[in-house]
């Protein structure tokens, strides 16, 4: 496959960096340099942030699911009543009572065991659509009501089964009334608070109406910094118009907000971003609401439930006061940070950048000023991608099979950081491979891949780079495509058993920008500096063969370009770039529209008509930041593509053998 062609060494080495110390020193400079900026870029975001009106009063109530990483009520793995008796120890003095949503799954701890903690419990009973299971959680919640009189201040019956189509209103009211005859405590129904306005006969079934309003959730979500025109919050607004729309409806019936609260990971809807700083917001600014209108309420929830993850992703599994490991996330009425591990991820970054700047120091002997400079910035600027990215994920490990990806995310970020950057070292230090030896079209790297021995990949950075880009650039497709549709194939039900069918929903899933940054951002960043080299060559020729696929690693200086083999049709020879190149903006299109549309129920006109009887309508359009970002590195990735698809009908078609006299025969 040839061999590795080296330039001549630069001839104008400044005799003071021919010293190993000098150029130790350089090296030490330009290392301190972009520490410095390293500890800018991971601690301007991560500052103590002081949220207004965030005091240490306890909150009235909170969701209380006790499962642990590993527990789940899918795969009937209970917390035992030490764990639960644990918890609640730990929510003393932060919350005044708790909800629960079942009265089975060791449970009936909470109402034994929260007295001792001066908690009192909001008891219910989990109603789905086996008679079977309610009837038992029925029966359970009024044993527990009557034996706990002391510690149970209201009993719940039932959560969200309207909203699931679990049972019917009719059905719903039967099990309310069976509870009521039997207890002596306020009855109720949890739903959100739509479900309440649509089925209004069920106010004359409950003592008071238990509505959850969760702006994040809405059909058109609310984002904490949105405003109405007259300055107040929008987020604001919403929830005491809701307040008073359902208060308006039902004015003999006592309101209680059940549910509400704020995720602390996961992805944007809308302009709704989730965050631990955006979780303080939130609950400073309800309780600051709820003070004012005098709510009664419950938030959502004391700790964050893994388990949620596979039918929720992170989203589901961040609505929590206390992590899963039960470590505060925040401190009453204290100053919150974003990203409380932020040092230990500055400083792993930081030695990696540093680790990789030695090795280039050590290794090149050649590297002048200028050149171990710019090699320590890409290196840092690798390092930090690469850390965010791996810690992401890592964070995020909810179940065995996000480890499993997190493996592979590292592992595939980690060779194609290895490949950008030894490309970078070759080319400044004038190693790069011989131009005759590129893959000019994606069908070339291809075919030169598989004439290469497998233990020379490592050594062809150029080609290492344009395979890894490849499978990064379906990658990339495969989220835009699965974020941007919603399909269900619904449940079956084999006897007993429930059996979930395939399921894809947008909403749930994460925009995993970090896993392209340096595959896209990084990449082009050093492609377009190469073309700012001092050489003969006009920039203006430069360009996009620099950008394009077969230079992957950018311009080469005196090297020259790659030769691109002419062909008999123009299209067919960067048919793949074509394929490509149109999924990445294509998808990345349709994602953003379909960010940008919110699904409404509220009777009017205009917009696609669903079959639920919803309407469709683009209202949000670029108003997710997360989504603008992850469209933005998958329009940088399809630029190789498109350079080459340039380049190529560009290129003068092959002419066609002449007849030769042996033809004539």
């Amino acid at each position: 496959m040839g061999t590795i062609a080296r330039e001549k060494p630069y001839a104008a080495q400044p005799i003071l960096l021919e010293t190993l110390p000098m150029r130790a020193l350089v090296a030490l400079l330009a290392f301190v340099g972009v520490a410095a900026l390293n500890l800018l870029w991971w601690s301007w975001p991560n500052r103590p942030v002081e949220i207004a009106g965030w005091t240490t009063a306890p909150l009235q109530s909170v969701s209380f699911a006790p499962y642990r990483p590993g527990q789940s009520p899918l795969t009937r793995t209970f917390p035992t009543p030490a764990e639960i008796d644990d918890d609640l120890h730990r929510l003393q003095g932060k919350v005044r009572a708790v909800r629960t949503y079942s009265a089975g799954e060791n449970l009936e701890a909470v109402p034994q065991r929260a007295g001792k903690y001066g908690l009192k419990v909001w008891h219910g009973a989990w109603l789905n659509n086996n008679e079977k299971e309610n009837l038992e959680q029925i029966n359970l919640l009024i044993d527990h009501a009557n034996k706990y009189k002391d510690t149970i201040e209201r009993v719940i019956v039932g959560n969200e089964v309207l909203l699931r189509k679990d049972l019917t209103a009719n059905e719903l009211r039967r099990y309310i009334r069976q509870v009521k005859q039997r207890v002596s405590q306020p009855v109720t129904y949890a739903d959100v608070w739509e479900f309440w306005l649509r089925n209004p006969s069920l106010a004359d079934e409950v003592d008071f109406i238990t509505i959850h309003i969760l702006p994040y959730w809405e059909d058109e979500p609310i984002g904490l910094d949105r405003r109405e025109p007259d300055g107040t919050p929008s987020i604001e607004k919403h929830i005491v118009d809701i307040y008073k729309k359902v208060r308006a409806r039902f004015p003999d019936k006592k309101i209680v907000i059940g549910e509400t609260g704020w995720p602390s990971d996961g992805r944007m809807r809308s302009d709704a971003r989730p965050g631990r700083v955006e979780q303080v917001r939130y609950f400073s600014t309800f309780r600051t609401i709820a003070e004012r209108e005098k709510f009664d309420y419950n938030v959502v929830e004391a700790f964050d439930q893994y388990w949620k993850a596979r039918q929720e992703g992170t989203v589901g599994a961040a609505w929590g006061l206390l992590d899963a490991q039960r470590h505060d996330k925040f401190e009453l009425g204290k100053p919150v940070v974003a990203e409380p591990h932020w040092r230990m991820l500055y400083t792993l970054s930081t030695l990696a950048g540093g680790l990789m700047l030695m090795g280039f120091v050590s290794l090149r002997r050649q590297a002048r000023g200028k050149t171990i400079a710019i090699f320590a910035v890409f290196a840092q600027l690798v390092a930090t991608c690469y850390i965010q990215a791996t810690w992401i994920d890592l964070s995020r490990t909810f179940y065995f099979e996000k480890m499993v990806g997190v493996v592979f995310w590292a592992l595939l970020l980690g060779l194609f950081s290895y490949a950008l950057l030894r490309g970078i070292a070759d080319s400044l230090t004038g190693r790069m491979a011989d131009p005759s030896l590129y893959g000019a079209r994606v069908r070339a790297a291809l075919h030169a891949w598989r004439e290469l021995p497998r233990y020379r990949i490592v050594q062809r950075a150029d080609l290492m780079a344009q395979l890894l880009y490849l499978v990064l650039s379906v990658l990339c497709i495969f989220y835009l495509v699965f974020i941007s549709i919603d399909w269900y194939d619904g449940v079956i039900r084999i006897g007993e058993t429930w059996y979930r069918q395939i399921a894809i929903d947008g909403r749930y899933r994460d925009f995993p920008i970090w896993s392209f940054v340096i595959p896209s951002i990084v990449l082009m960043a050093w492609k377009t500096l190469t073309i700012l080299r001092s050489d003969p060559v006009s920039r203006a020729d430069r360009w996009a063969k620099a950008l394009s696929f077969g230079r992957l690693l950018g311009y080469d200086g005196s090297r020259g370009f790659v030769r691109m083999d002419r062909s008999f049709s123009r299209i067919r020879p960067v048919l793949p770039e074509i394929v490509l190149a149109f999924l990445l903006i294509f998808w990345a299109a349709v994602m953003l529209v379909t960010e940008g549309a919110i699904k409404l129920y509220d009777g009017g006109s205009g917009g696609f008509v669903a079959a639920d009887g919803g309407r469709w309508v683009i209202r949000t359009l670029f108003w997710n930041t997360q989504a603008n970002w992850f469209a933005a590195l998958a329009a940088l990735m399809a630029i190789p593509y498109l350079a080459t698809i340039y380049i190529s009908i560009r290129e003068p078609l092959a002419e066609p053998p002449p007849d030769s006299y042996t033809s004539k025969w």
